[in-house]
Order: C-alpha cells, then structure tokens, then sequence
C-alpha cells in the first residue's frame, strides 16, 4: 500500500514537473481575448515594428486633450477636446447703417446768418421748465452758427431747435439729413448745416467672461463704426493661452454659435461685427493630464502625462517605476498599443540603444497603453511557488508523516 501511494506522489510529482516547463517555455505574447462570458468583446490586435517611419506616422496622429468643465453636478465633468471642436460662426454680414434708437443723442449745426428766436421756433411745443422743449439743450448761437441737440424720446421722434420735430427711431442718419434739407429749404433757409449722432445709446451688446480671477460682465454700445469681435476680445483682456482652452460663444437672434479663441485669430478667420443684442460668453478651460496605462512585467500603473510637455515613449520606459527599472520586465517585448477596431500594437526591442532612440521620437497620447512581456524566468519562479507547498505534501506521505 505504501508503495502504491509512493508510486502516486511520483506520477503527481511528474505532472506538476511537465506543467511548470510548459508555463517556462510558453512565450508571453499579445493576442486578441476570446469572449468566455456573454457580452465580453473579442478585440483584434495587429502587430508592427516600431521604427522612425511608425513613430512618425504615430506623432502625426492628433493629441485629444482631455478638459475641466465647470458647474455643479453633471456639467461639472472631464471631457474631451475633440468634442467642442465643432466650429460654427454667426453669419458674416458687412457693416450695415446704423439705425437710430430711443436714446440716441443727435447733433445739429446749422451755419445762417439771422438767429432765429427760441420763442419763435418753439411755438407749439411742450416745454419743460427751462422753457425749452424736453430733451432740448440750450443752443449756442453766434451771428451765423446755430448749434443745438436733440434726444430721440420714448415716442421714437426728435426735436431739434430750428427744424423742429421729426421721426428718429429706426432710421438711418443720411434720412434725417435729406428731411432737415427739406425743411429748411422749404422754410427758406439755406440748407448749410452738419448733423451727427452725438451719442449712441440705444443699442449694446455684452461680454461675459469666465476665467481664473472669476466671472466678469460688459456692455458693449453699438456705434456707426463697425466694431468687430476681435477688437472687443483684444480690449476686454482675454490672452490667448496655450495651455488652456478658450472657447467663445455668441447667442444672437435665438440661435447659439460656438467656437475656439484660436479660430477667431486664424488668419483666415471671419470678421465678425457685433450687433445690438449680441451676448458673447468667452470661457477658459483648463487642461487635465492625460492617462497611460501600464501593463505586463511591471506593476499595473497609470502614468500621468502632460499636453504641454508631451511626453515620449522613453519617458515612461526610463521613469523610476518604469518598464526598464524592473528585473521582471522582458525588454526586447515591449509593445505600444493605440487605437480601437483594431488595436495597433507597435513592438520594440529595448535592449537595442539605436531602439531607444526611436522610442525617444515617439509621443505618448491619452489613453496610450504601454505593455511589457514578462520575463520566462519569473513565470517558473510562479510556478514553483504554487508547487511548492504540494511538494512538501508529496513528501510528508512519503515518509510517512500523514496520520
């Protein structure tokens, strides 16, 4: 019986040996994973050298940059670049006439050589009580200049000392000129005069802006002048800041456009002229660091990564917790995965120096997954520490020691 059992431990023995040297020589290799569980997804892996032809194919791949969104609750969330890449500007419209409003201060100056009496031009009129008509200044004449101003009012008309009152709201400076013409020609005066508008009060557009010192907030008056965007972002304080993103939206006439800092500097970028109630909202997000998974010989780690510094391959090799500073880590099966459907694996052999200069060429992006083989040896290191404690069984019913 104690033979028979003898016999047993051996075959056991003799099995364990044969498993342990198939774990030793089977090679650690990358292969797509076969779904053994409902909904688990078989992923295709297609292996390539990694040279300076691939790192430069791989360097010109885009660098999706992961941004802070604020807010409370789920606006407040990492999203990326790519997302709010989407471009769109207001239509492109020239300068257009600028149309009077409530508010508007206008300016005549009428050049004659009789002043006509401020009783006499008044009559009619309802007066405050300076004695003038409401929104009427006091004008300074000389024997052949007549200077007076006039406020658009409420009921959208003007009053103007000399001509009288007239319709303002809504119309272009160049109309009023032409019926001032008109009148003083037919009240037989010399049609020699200047009209200007004096101030612009009645459209305004505004700036918010969300940055690190805070939300601010600006009005903007709309002039005949033609101000674009551009000109407002360069006063209002706004730096372009590579290390963040800047984006700008305008809510105007019921729709929202959106679009990067970036693209309204281009050289080739749209002029794009502010409006009456235009609202622009300028906002700076800040870039997070990126993510890169370690995987294989080494400890399971992810490696922080940085849009400004853009990192390389050799960075994460070389790092002090990095493939290259760990004893188990087989250095000639080091692979670069990157990609979805399929996944490009790009090996390399680090025990080459010349190899590590195309590893130095290569940059990391975001979710980058750096796999390093393990070494055989640590597989049978393994393997016998699982055998170990069996063998100690093993010989315990050998020598008889089982009760």
């Amino acid at each position: 019986m104690r033979n028979l059992m003898t016999r047993k431990a051996i075959l056991i023995a003799a099995v364990l040996s044969l498993f342990g040297c198939s774990a030793i020589v089977e090679p650690v290799a990358l292969r797509g994973v076969s779904p053994d569980a409902e909904g688990q997804e078989e992923f295709e892996i297609n292996v390539r050298a990694l040279d300076f032809a691939a790192a430069k194919n791989l360097n010109s791949g885009s660098y999706d940059r992961i941004v802070s969104m604020p807010g409370s609750g789920s606006s407040a969330n990492a999203v990326s670049e790519r997302s709010l890449r989407k471009t769109s500007f207001p239509p492109i419209v020239g300068n257009q006439p600028y149309k009077l409003g409530v508010g508007d201060e206008v300016a005549l100056i009428q050049y004659t050589d009789a002043s006509p009496s401020i009783a006499r031009l008044s009559a009619g009129v309802d007066v405050g009580d300076n004695g003038l008509p409401a929104g009427v200044s006091l004008p300074s004449s000389s024997s052949n200049i007549i200077s007076t101003t006039g406020r658009v009012g409420t009921d959208g008309s003007i009053f103007l000392i000399g001509v009288g009152r007239i319709e303002a709201v809504g119309r272009e400076i160049s109309e009023l000129r032409d019926e001032v013409r008109s009148i003083l020609i037919r009240n037989g005066s010399a049609p020699n005069f200047q009209m200007e508008i004096q101030r612009f009060n009645s459209q305004r557009a505004y700036l918010t802006t969300d940055g690190a010192s805070g939300r601010a907030s600006s009005v903007i008056p709309i002039t005949d002048k033609g101000t674009t965007l551009r000109e407002v972002i360069a006063t209002s304080g706004v730096a372009f800041n590579e290390s963040a993103l800047t984006l700008i939206k305008v809510q105007r006439g019921g729709k929202t456009y959106s679009f990067r800092l970036a693209d309204l500097l281009a050289e080739n970028a749209p002029k794009v002229l502010i409006q009456g109630d235009d609202h622009f909202f300028v906002q700076t997000l800040k870039y997070l660091p990126g993510k890169v998974f370690l995987l294989g010989g080494v400890a399971p780690q992810i490696m922080p990564i940085q849009p400004e510094v853009r990192q390389t391959l050799a960075d994460i090799l070389f790092a002090p917790a990095g493939p290259l500073a760990s004893t188990s880590a087989q250095r000639s099966a080091v692979y670069l995965l990157r990609g979805r459907k399929p996944v490009e694996a790009h090996q390399l052999d680090a025990q080459s120096p010349l190899s590590l200069l195309v590893a130095n060429e290569v940059e990391l992006r975001p979710n980058d997954i750096v796999f390093v083989a393990e070494q055989p040896i640590m597989t049978l290191n393994r393997t016998l520490a699982n055998i170990t404690p069996l063998r100690i069984l093993l010989r315990d019913i050998e020598a008889g020691n089982i009760p």
